[in-house]
């Protein structure tokens, strides 16, 4: 083999020096190499990271479980860990990876993450409390003060935008918080101005950032600024071609506006991507009942049912419908 004859540290800096160079999957050979020659932990965290940058997270995982096993003591394998079942969406597991790296070391960063997985999982009360203990760390970590921020967006507005504030004040080029403030601000009164200022702050920031689009599509449709808004929701279909959920909100727009075709095509298309996601087939079942086909609806409104027994408004739709 072509590297049989190199030490592990030339092994360690030649994949170091492939990295640097962009050329990740020759990296990620040498430092296979270098981690069958050597089990070291800090070695294996190494070949993780860069098998989760490459996706590759079957290798990534077995690594990892490694490092842990022969390093207890070290907290870099289980953060890793839980960053690679957080990708994954396997938040149980990213959680208690998290909480068992906070245990050997704590970390606002840690936290914070902890923090969003918490979130995800619906476990609001956790979140909060890990957030918070990270602002207790580190006052200065904008991040932190985003995610909170987020804990609190649908039910104390006004909180979470003192939250947002915070997180702007820290990082002025947050695009993200930005564009959760502008949001936020555009559901309180008189506070028009200011949102649509944060939400084009938020784009100009990060032109692909669908979710700003959407939202100033919505602040400039609630101010009857039609032409504007349709461009606003247009660019996120643009941004974001291969998610639904741009689709769904440019066809209510049309379908408001009376223009059935259009908003017809449109709910298809976002179907088309996400034929799973229980909003879509609602909010397409909704449309074919206000058009008149209720047969049509029922069947989109049975089916977002089925994906999401929960929602109660599903029911009560399909009881309308003859």
């Amino acid at each position: 083999m072509m590297y049989d004859k190199l030490t592990t540290e030339a092994l360690t800096e030649k994949a170091e020096q492939l990295e640097e160079s962009g050329m990740l999957n020759e990296a990620l050979e040498v430092w296979r190499v270098a981690t069958k020659r050597e089990a070291d932990p800090v070695m294996l965290c190494e070949f993780a990271s860069l098998a989760m940058k490459l996706e590759k997270w079957s290798d990534a995982e077995e690594a990892l479980v490694t490092a842990a096993n022969l390093a207890p003591e070290l907290p870099n394998p289980h953060t890793l860990l839980g960053f690679l079942y957080f990708e994954r969406g396997m938040l149980e597991k990213a959680v208690s990876c998290f909480q068992k790296s906070m245990a050997l070391e704590p970390s606002v960063g840690v936290l914070t993450s902890l923090g969003v997985a918490q979130l995800e999982l619906g476990l609001t009360e956790d979140a909060r409390a890990s957030l918070e203990q990270a602002v207790r760390i580190d006052p200065d970590y904008e991040e932190s003060y985003y995610n909170l921020g987020l804990s609190y967006r649908e039910t104390e507005p006004s909180r979470a935008i003192d939250l947002f504030e915070k997180a702007v004040k820290l990082d002025p080029e947050y695009a993200q918080a930005h564009r959760e403030l502008g949001w936020a601000l555009s559901r309180l009164k008189e506070q028009d101005a200011e949102a649509e200022y944060h939400l084009r702050k938020a784009i100009e920031l990060n032109d692909e950032d669908g979710w700003a689009y959407i939202y100033l599509g919505n602040i400039l449709w609630q101010r009857e600024d039609l032409s504007a808004a349709e461009q606003s929701f247009k660019k996120a279909v643009e941004v974001w071609s291969e998610i639904a959920v741009p689709y769904w909100c440019l066809a209510l727009f049309y379908e408001h506006l009376g223009r059935k075709a259009e908003a017809e095509r449109l709910y298809q298309q976002g179907l088309d991507l996400d034929p799973d996601n229980p909003q879509a087939n609602k909010l397409f079942g909704i449309y074919l009942k206000d058009i008149g086909e209720p047969a049509k609806a029922r069947t989109y409104l049975e089916r977002a049912r089925a994906l999401d027994p929960e929602d109660q408004s599903i029911t009560e739709m399909l009881a309308t419908v003859s």
